[in-house]
């Protein structure tokens, strides 16, 4: 994320966040950081709290 949402960002997220829903994923720190500030700055949340 460059402080634009591109198109990639849009379909990168969305595979994170379905990834989400798999308990037990550990991303890589970047990784993580990049989940966390695309679901804030998208006002999505990610499945972690209801993680199988």
């Amino acid at each position: 994320m460059n402080g634009e949402l591109s198109e990639d960002d849009v379909h990168l997220f969305a595979t994170l966040r379905s990834m989400s829903i798999v308990r037990g994923i550990v991303y890589p720190p970047a990784v993580q950081a990049y989940r966390l500030r695309m679901a804030e700055r998208t006002g999505i949340d990610l499945h972690d709290h209801i993680a199988i």
